[in-house]
C-alpha cells in the first residue's frame, strides 16, 4: 500500500484526534517556565527540582520519566552549572543542534526522548520530539528511518 496516496486523510484524521486529546493541552504547559530567563534565574535547587520534575513526567509528552529521573538526578547534582549551560544553549543565537545532541551521552538520564521534548518545548516548530513513537510512526508512513536514536535520524525527522 503507498502510504502516500493516503497521507492527507492520515493528517486529517490525527487532526481530529488531536483536537480532543488531552496530550494537546499541554503543547503550552511549559511556554512561561521553558524560557532563557526563567530558566537562568533559578537557584540551583530551584533548577534541579524543576528539571527533576520535567524528566519525572516526560516532559508531558511521554511515560517513563520515573526509572530514569534519580539517574538525571545524580548526573546534575554532579556539575549543575555544566548542566544548566548546557540546556540554556538553545536560546543562544549561534546555537549548534548538532554539537548540542551530539554531547547528549554526557547526560545521563537526559537521554535522546526527553532531551528533544525538552528542544520541542523550547521552540515546537523548529524542534521535533523523536522518540520510539515518533520513529515508529515515521515508518508507517513510509519514510525508512530506523529504531537508532542518533544525530542522522534527528536530521531525517526533522526533515
Amino acid at each position: 500500500m503507498d502510504r502516500k496516496l493516503y497521507l492527507e486523510k492520515i493528517i486529517n484524521e490525527f487532526e481530529d484526534w488531536w483536537i480532543n486529546d488531552p496530550h494537546s493541552s499541554n503543547m503550552d504547559f511549559y511556554q512561561n517556565t521553558i524560557t532563557d530567563s526563567r530558566l537562568a534565574s533559578l537557584s540551583n535547587k530551584e533548577f534541579v527540582d524543576f528539571f527533576y520534575g520535567f524528566v519525572s513526567e516526560g516532559g508531558r509528552v511521554q511515560s517513563g520519566g520515573d526509572r530514569t529521573k534519580n539517574r538525571f538526578r545524580n548526573t546534575v547534582g554532579k556539575d549543575i552549572e555544566r548542566f544548566r549551560k548546557f540546556v540554556l544553549k538553545p536560546f543562544q543565537a549561534r546555537f549548534s543542534l548538532k554539537d548540542w545532541f551530539l554531547q547528549l551521552e554526557d547526560y545521563p538520564g537526559f537521554g535522546v526522548g526527553i532531551a528533544t521534548i525538552f528542544l520541542n518545548r523550547v521552540d515546537y516548530k523548529k524542534y521535533p520530539i523523536m522518540n520510539n513513537k515518533t520513529l515508529k510512526a515515521l515508518n508507517k508512513l513510509g519514510c525508512k528511518i530506523s529504531s537508532s536514536k542518533n544525530w542522522a535520524n534527528y536530521e531525517l525527522v526533522k526533515k
